[in-house]
């Protein structure tokens, strides 16, 4: 199935690296072992390295994908048992916990590359994210629905259309408000020291609330 989904939505870094990543993940649950999060995006960034060198310094989605990865991974569950201790998140705070650690790794390379900070992304984030996989599901009922019965795609299609639908006007609306944009400055030696005080951190977290970061492993 993994193999599918790249393979229908193509081999770009981001695909690569989430396919990396679930199967590495699916293989070592299999014999009952864990990745620790940090060694799995290790081994993922270093096979697409590997494929394609430039993905590294000239690739902007393999960067965000990464670092995006690497937040929900390491940083949201070390926040999460900081501020909750050993309290299991309902659905609501752990999208809130892993969305907002996601903005924050990922904040100092969207700033440097384009100069702009989204002040909105996280209510998007909220408003959009729950419904996702319900969209993924919808989408490719609709495919296969219009693949058997053509005459009725419209109507097999249409709540996979409702449903995309209220996911763009959610963005559209929300990047149209005067102040959902603010214009930051950030050379690459802040964006160097913005991610060294990330990893200290984390290090910091990590030391205070003794989390093992196993734990955090994709497969539940």
């Amino acid at each position: 199935m993994i193999a599918s989904f790249i393979a229908i939505t193509g081999m770009s870094p981001s695909m690569s690296r989430a396919g990396l990543v679930a199967g590495l993940s699916l293989a070592a649950w299999y014999y009952g072992r864990r990745f620790h999060p940090i060694i799995l995006l290790s081994l993922a960034a270093a096979i697409t390295v590997m494929v394609n060198p430039s993905y590294c310094w000239g690739d902007l989605g393999w960067q965000l994908s990464f670092t995006a990865f690497a937040g929900v991974m390491i940083l949201a569950p070390l926040l999460q048992r900081y501020f909750f201790g050993e309290k299991k998140p309902g659905i609501a705070r752990q999208i809130l916990g892993e969305t907002l650690s996601a903005l924050i790794v990922t904040a100092p390379i969207l700033i440097g590359a384009f100069g702009q900070f989204s002040n909105v992304a996280l209510l998007a984030n909220m408003l959009v994210l729950p419904l996702v996989p319900l969209a993924m599901l919808l989408t490719f009922a609709a495919g296969v629905g219009g693949l058997l019965f053509p005459a009725a795609a419209n109507v097999i299609g249409w709540p996979a259309t409702w449903l995309l639908r209220y996911m763009v006007n959610v963005a559209d609306y929300l990047s149209s408000l005067p102040w959902a944009v603010s214009v930051v400055q950030l050379p690459s030696l802040g964006i160097v020291l913005c991610y060294v005080g990330l990893i200290g951190l984390s290090v910091y977290l990590w030391r205070v609330t003794g989390y093992d970061l196993r734990n955090s492993n994709i497969i539940e």
